[in-house]
């Protein structure tokens, strides 16, 4: 029998009689002590045979568990509901990875960490529907986190300030709470991330909001607000008002993430001094409504950039304060850990889903960066927050699903020792019930074989002017990545996966990018035309990934509607409209005579201004 699932098990016994969760059923002992035990086993075929599956209330830690599976009998033992459901959830994976087959075993089971947090930006691009919130928080508890954190610069809708997210199709309160609820029901706190400094951006062109923004010494906006402004702690305390009366008394979030704009104006000490000032009264407000203050770490410990304060500065901040340190690198060693924890501070790690960074997830990236900063800390820090960003809004948020399962692997159990490619392996089993060998056909879809050496430069070649030679080559070359693609993507084609469909559909997207991308860079001139007959073919080829354009929007925009509100679908096909409408340009441009004349300063290469 197979004992490796996600998160993996900390002790696990297997032997003895053969057994099959079919030939059991759950016994009023486990449904009276969490009432959606059945909902677990949807996808494992039904349970209703003779035998019982049954929980014993034992003394233990509050998300320990123990499992001793007999032939007669399965027994459950834990604390509270919370354990039972996390037993449970082992059952299923490890039906799952037995095809049913499973034989006698004892487990014991219990986390790493005691705070185990998913942040995921819905303010970059896609906010989902609700049908879509249902699922992850589903998928969040059978991968044994405990806490979801929405990272909402611009969603939520603010009844004292109307003008905030007022184009960005905000979630109003009701809504807000309507998944709160669903969240306790799976033993998911719901606790959000709202930024009070940085990110500003998107406000800061907001007529009404604008005021609030800092400015340069020139006039032209920062991406902060002005700490130093009355009207912007006006605004802030009416707005973490509303949140505390939506999400109730506990951690509240407050962003402080990459404030560059604040050293930027007022340099290093007075922007740290300002800094400071302004997130000790946050807290002090937030203490009033009857919260603690968690926020990012990075103004004290950058892991880019040059924006920071000393270490050192960040004790002089309240000692209760939660702080996230976040860094999304592969790296051998992670310094500012240590610098952190040095300073006794509360610390939480955030690695990254890597799902922001190319057209779907990295799942190498992930689990090295995830695996490697748990190492560094050592089970010195209070829990973890796997971070999901959503920069540019326009790959699909679900494809954030293997680093999200990576994240619950390692908060679960640091120890975890897990190969890349077990765990690789592991996740398509869970997550769409796919084999090795289909998953090992998938792996060009996340990391192209090694043939694109900067996937986020790659994702923005997609949308390059083609009037503008290529930005970038490929080691090996374009044709050889288009048949690994090709190849990819027939095999996605005849997969057809046993659970989290839309995920897996969302893969399609994209291969179907990737694979547009690089017969783009195949297609298209790297130097100017010099002839004719050089040029014709060229505006052929681009006539033709116009129409290749136009069938990929369209999947975009079906795959965009099946997990997500409208949030901003139009600024996404936008950039396919502009894209098309600029195939079509170059490709008449390429069939004139005076083509070398009009159009030669388009093929300058870009410069770097």
């Amino acid at each position: 029998m197979k004992t490796g699932i996600i998160p993996q098990i900390r002790q696990i016994e297997a032997g003895g009689r053969p057994i099959s969760l079919r030939d059991y059923h759950l016994d009023g002992s486990v449904t009276a002590s969490f009432a959606r035990a059945a909902e677990i086993f949807l996808d494992n075929g039904p349970l209703e045979g003779a035998g019982r599956i049954r929980y014993e209330k034992g003394e233990m830690g509050e998300e320990a568990y123990r499992i001793s599976a007999k032939a007669e009998e399965i027994v459950i033992r834990a604390a509270s509901g919370r354990g039972l459901m996390y037993a449970l959830f082992t059952l299923s994976e490890l039906d799952w990875v037995n095809d049913g087959a499973l034989c006698e075993f004892e487990a014991q089971d219990a986390p790493t960490l005691s705070e185990r947090a998913l942040s995921d930006d819905i303010s970059r691009g896609q906010i989902p529907t609700a049908a879509a919130f249902y699922a992850l928080i589903r998928r969040l508890a059978r991968y044994k986190y405990n806490t979801y954190m929405p990272y909402m610069e611009d969603v939520f809708r603010f009844r004292a300030v109307p003008a905030w997210g007022l184009y960005s199709d905000p979630m109003d309160a009701q809504e807000w709470r309507d998944i709160i609820r669903y969240a306790a029901e799976w033993n998911i706190t719901v606790r959000p991330i709202v930024n009070l400094l940085g990110h500003f951006d998107k406000m800061a062109h907001i007529r009404e909001l604008q005021p609030l923004a800092l400015r340069r010494a020139d006039g032209s906006l920062t991406d902060c607000m002005d700490p130093t402004n009355p009207q912007v702690r006006k605004v802030i305390r009416a707005m973490l008002e509303e949140i505390v009366d939506c999400f109730g008394p506990g951690v509240i979030h407050c962003g402080g993430d990459e404030p560059v704009g604040l050293t930027e104006v007022f340099g290093q000490e007075e922007g740290g001094r300002l800094y400071i000032g302004h997130y000790a009264w946050v807290h002090g407000v937030l203490k009033e409504l009857g919260c603690t203050m968690m926020m990012y770490a990075d103004f004290f410990a950058p892991p880019w950039g040059d924006y920071s304060v000393p270490v050192e500065r960040v004790r002089e901040l309240p000692e209760d304060i939660r702080f996230v340190f976040w860094d999304y690198a592969v790296r051998d060693a992670y310094p500012w850990v240590d610098a952190l924890h040095a300073q006794r501070i509360r610390l939480y790690l955030s690695p990254g889903s890597w799902n922001w960074s190319g057209f779907c997830c990295d799942i190498r990236n992930c689990y090295g960066n995830t695996k490697g900063l748990l190492k560094a800390d050592g089970g010195r820090c209070e829990g973890m927050v796997m971070s999901s960003w959503g920069d540019g809004g326009d790959t699909l948020r679900v494809l954030a699903a293997p680093g999200e399962a990576i994240g619950g692997n390692y908060s679960w159990n640091a120890q975890s020792d897990y190969s890349y490619e077990e765990l690789y392996l592991l996740l398509h089993r869970s997550l769409y019930g796919i084999g090795a060998d289909e998953a090992r056909k998938l792996e060009t879809i996340y990391h192209y074989q090694g043939m694109v050496p900067d996937p986020a430069a790659f994702r923005q070649e997609m949308w390059r002017d083609p009037l503008r030679l290529a930005g970038m080559t490929l080691p090996g070359g374009a044709e050889k990545l288009c048949a690994a693609l090709e190849d990819a993507k027939r095999a996605l084609e005849e997969m057809t996966p046993q659970r989290n469909a839309a995920c897996f559909h969302a893969l399609a997207c994209a291969v179907g990018r990737a694979l547009f991308t690089a017969r783009k860079l195949l297609l298209l001139p790297a130097k100017m035309p010099e002839t004719v007959e050089e040029a014709l073919p060229c505006a052929d080829a681009a006539l033709r990934l116009a129409g290749e354009l136009q069938a990929l929007r369209e999947l975009h925009r079906a795959l965009w509607f099946e997990t997500n509100r409208s949030s901003d679908w139009e600024i996404c096909a936008a950039r396919y409209d502009d894209l098309y409408d600029r195939l079509m340009i170059f490709s008449r441009n390429a069939r004139l005579r005076r083509f070398w004349e009009v159009r030669k300063k388009a093929f300058e290469p870009e410069r770097n201004e």
